[in-house]
C-alpha cells in the first residue's frame, strides 16, 4: 500500500485526506507526519494550513526527525529553512549526514547568537572552514559573550591542528588576567559523594589525616593550590592522571579545558570526565565537540546520562545510543525531562521498527 506522502506527491490523495493531514489530524508516526506536512507545504490549496501546523509542532518531534539519518533531505532542508530559530533543532540538523553541508551556509551567515552557539557544538560544522568563516562574520557572533571556550569553533581551526605549546601561547592574555585567582574546586551536586570536598572539610575542621591514600590526595591538593593559573594550565597538559582528575574540576575554565588538550588523556579518562557532575558545563560542551573522543561510545552514553550536560548537547546524541541504553535513559529520573522523553521516543521508534522488520 502506498504511503500517504507518496499519494500526495503524485496528486492521487483525496482532498479530505490532505485537509486532515494539513491540520495534523492523521494518526501517523512523527517522522511521517512531518514528511506529509512538508509535502503539503508545496500544495497551492493546503500550504498555509500545513505550514501553520508544522510551525506549532512540538520541538521533541522536530528534533527526532532532524536527527533521523534516513529522513528525506527535502524534509531536512525544509526544517532548516523554516525552523532555523530553534537552536536544538538546528544542532540536530547540523549533525545529520543526510543534510548537505552547504545547506547550512545561509543559517551560519544569518543565525542568531543562540543558534550560532548550537552550531558551534557540531562536529560537522567544526570541520567546515567555510561554515566557520561565515559564522565568524555573522554580526550575532559578537553577542556570544565572554566565554570563548564554548564558541571557540567559530573562530578557531580544528583542535587536531594545534599543539599543547600553541594553546598555552594562545591563552597567554587570558591567563595573565586571572593568573592570581586562587585554586578552587567546582562543587559537587547535592547528594553526590565527593571525596576531595570531604577531605578538605575535614582538614578545615582540624582533623588529622593519617590514611596514606588520603595523605597523598591532600598533598596533591595543597601543591596545586600553591600554583598560579598559568602553572596549573601547564600541569593540566603535562601532568599525570591523578593531577588531571583534580584539575578538570578547577573553577578556572582555562585550566579545566586545558586538561582536555593533554595528549596523555586516555579514552577511559575522557569517559570519566563525561560522567562527572562536579565539572563545568563548558567542559562537557567541549568534550562533545571533540571528534576523536566522540567516536568512543562510552563517552557518548556518559554525556547523555549526565544531568550536568546541557540539553542542547545531549539531545542530538540520543539517536546514537543503543536500544537498551535508550530504554535505560527513558527511565533515568536524574536527567532533564526533555532528554528523558526524547530517550523514550527514540526507544519506541526503534522498537516498532525492529518489530516490523
Amino acid at each position: 500500500m502506498a504511503r500517504i506522502v507518496d499519494l500526495i506527491r503524485e496528486g492521487a490523495a483525496p482532498a479530505s485526506i490532505m485537509r486532515r493531514a494539513a491540520q495534523g489530524g492523521l494518526s501517523l508516526p512523527a517522522v511521517e507526519s512531518i514528511e506529509v506536512l512538508v509535502a503539503l507545504a508545496a500544495h497551492p490549496e493546503f500550504a498555509k494550513e500545513a505550514e501553520l501546523t508544522l510551525a506549532n509542532w512540538d520541538e521533541l518531534s522536530l528534533i527526532e526527525v532532524a536527527s533521523n539519518a534516513t529522513a528525506s533531505p527535502v524534509v531536512l532542508v525544509h526544517l532548516l529553512r523554516f525552523h532555523a530559530c530553534r537552536p536544538a533543532v538546528v544542532q540536530a540538523l547540523c549533525e545529520n549526514p543526510s543534510l548537505p553541508i552547504d545547506e547550512l551556509e545561509t543559517t551560519a551567515r544569518l543565525a542568531s547568537a543562540g543558534v550560532l552557539r548550537a552550531m558551534a557544538q557540531s562536529r560537522r560544522v567544526c570541520e567546515s572552514r567555510r561554515l566557520r568563516e561565515l559564522m565568524a562574520a555573522n554580526p550575532a557572533a559578537e553577542a556570544l559573550g565572554p566565554e570563548p571556550a564554548e564558541c571557540v569553533v567559530v573562530v578557531e581551526p580544528p583542535e587536531s591542528d594545534r599543539s599543547s605549546e600553541s594553546i598555552v601561547s594562545r591563552q597567554a592574555n587570558e591567563t595573565e588576567q586571572e593568573d592570581g585567582e586562587p585554586f578552587e574546586l567546582v562543587a559537587a551536586t547535592d547528594g553526590e559523594d565527593d571525596e576531595l570536598d570531604k577531605l578538605l572539610i575535614r582538614v578545615k575542621q582540624g582533623e588529622t589525616i593519617t590514611e596514606s591514600e588520603e595523605v597523598e590526595q591532600l598533598s596533591l591538593l595543597q601543591r596545586i593550590a600553591q600554583m598560579r593559573v598559568g602553572e596549573r594550565i601547564k600541569l593540566a597538559m603535562r601532568g599525570n592522571r591523578e593531577e588531571r582528575m583534580v584539575l578538570i574540576r578547577d573553577r578556572s575554565k582555562l585550566v579545566s579545558l586545558a586538561v582536555l588538550e593533554s595528549p596523555k588523556v586516555s579514552d577511559t579518562e575522557m569517559e570519566s570526565f563525561a560522567s562527572m557532575k562536579n565539572i563545568q558545563e563548558a567542559v562537557l560542551r567541549t568534550i562533545s565537540s571533540k571528534r576523536n573522543y566522540m567516536k568512543n561510545y562510552g563517552v557518548v552514553r556518559a554525556l547523555v546520562n549526565n544531568p550536568k550536560t546541557p540539553v542542547d548537547v545531549a539531545l542530538p546524541l540520543i539517536a546514537h545510543l543503543l536500544l537498551k541504553d535508550q530504554q535505560a535513559l527513558s527511565r533515568n529520573k536524574n536527567v532533564n525531562e526533555t532528554v528523558r522523553k526524547m530517550g523514550a521516543r527514540f526507544y519506541r521508534m526503534k522498537s516498532e521498527r525492529k518489530k516490523s522488520d
